[in-house]
């Protein structure tokens, strides 16, 4: 039986195999890359508002107890460094410092009113 030259002996259409296959893996391993990308945007994003909630935390604590006779705060997520500058009689600036498995993020500033308690500025 040798009629259709794109048949082999079991009867398939072999160029279009080919290509279905093709497709298909093709569409696998964007698949994959797509969901490690997200994955490590997401994974990112969760650091991202760990730090972002220890400093707020931090700055939180030094705003209703007064300054931190250490200076040091151990959350669940690192360790946050805060130093405080007299500006004027009202306004006090912390200097906050986020440290987690032996990186330093860069420092927040923020300047507070200390009779009201509201953040002025937050850098």
């Amino acid at each position: 039986m040798r009629g259709d030259p794109l048949l082999d002996n079991s009867g398939f259409i072999l160029p279009y195999t080919l290509l279905l296959l093709m497709v298909v893996l093709v569409l696998a391993l964007a698949s994959k890359d797509l969901f490690i990308s997200k994955y490590q945007y997401l994974s990112n994003m969760k650091s991202i508002q760990e730090r972002n909630v220890s400093v707020s935390h931090a700055v939180l604590l030094e705003i209703e107890n007064g300054p931190n006779p250490s200076g040091h705060v151990k959350t669940k997520f690192g360790e946050v460094l805060t130093t405080s500058q007299l500006l004027n009689p009202q306004e006090v600036q912390l200097e906050v410092i986020f440290t987690r498995d032996d990186k330093v993020f860069l420092p927040a500033t923020v300047v507070y009113n200390r009779e009201t308690k509201q953040i002025i500025r937050w850098e």
